[in-house]
């Protein structure tokens, strides 16, 4: 192609050829905005990983009234970064800790270890440490960074 007149003719030649190939099925509509992202999305450079907010790719947590969703998953330096939405009036149990806990409250309210957490706190604990219960009376939302095997059933890892 020798100049962007020629580049305009040939999409439209294209477009044409494409349309008319096709049985008028339209693709759904998730689809068709997912393509349409990825071609307007820059590429991604080696090393980076992009996750979309949207609401999909929750799992089932083993507690009932959390689901989550594994944003990152570091099996050769042992972390995982999860996403916990947890219903209002749900109580996560009393557990020990085999490796370091990470906790953000992002949204919500949630008690532990004598305290009221809110957006904007952060709990760091040890790996070894116990930890008594978890609760919540207005639900919340968490950024984790735990060892995978804490919180993640086996099939999600």
């Amino acid at each position: 192609m020798t100049n962007d007149r020629d580049d305009v003719v040939f999409d439209e030649v294209l477009a044409l050829a494409l349309a008319c190939a096709t049985d008028g099925a339209s693709p759904p509509p998730d689809l068709k905005r997912r393509v349409l992202a990825s071609i307007a999305a820059p590429a991604v450079p080696h090393g980076f990983a992009f996750r979309s907010g949207g609401d999909g790719d929750w799992l089932p947590h083993p507690v009932a009234g959390i689901r989550m969703k594994v944003l990152a998953l570091n099996e050769a330096s042992g972390y995982a970064t999860l996403l916990l939405d947890v219903a209002p009036g749900t109580t996560f149990p009393s557990h020990h800790h085999g490796g370091a806990e990470e906790c953000y409250v992002i949204s919500g309210t949630l008690r532990t270890c004598g305290r009221e957490m809110h957006a904007g706190d952060f709990l760091h604990a040890d790996a070894g440490t116990d930890h008594g219960e978890l609760i919540t009376d207005t639900g919340c939302r968490v950024l984790l960074v735990v060892p995978p095997e804490s919180y993640m059933p086996a099939p999600a890892r």
